[in-house]
């Protein structure tokens, strides 16, 4: 009886266990790859703070620049912001 229990465990193993568990992880793997509609929304909101602040930083530059002429604003130094459109996505 043990002759027979042996193969078929083996078996169950090799042809459902392992299958399982590779599908199982490949679920997971795909799931984790994907982004979340709270993660968006946060991250749209991260995006809309961080403009704020870029424009209120320029504006603090320009006074200061108005008010001491040897001071040189690091926008000038900064890449024109690009066209982020937070309507577009994949």
């Amino acid at each position: 009886m043990e002759d027979v229990l042996i193969p078929v465990f083996v078996c169950a193993i090799l042809f459902l266990g392992m299958p399982w568990i590779v599908f199982h992880y490949v679920t997971k793997w795909k799931q984790a790859g994907t982004i979340t509609r709270e993660d968006e929304n946060l991250l749209d909101d991260l995006y809309r703070t961080a403009r704020m602040l870029e424009d209120r930083l320029m504006t603090v530059e320009r006074i200061i620049a108005a008010d001491n002429p040897d001071y040189r604003p690091h926008a000038a130094q900064r890449p024109e912001p690009g066209s982020y459109d937070p309507s577009r996505r994949n």
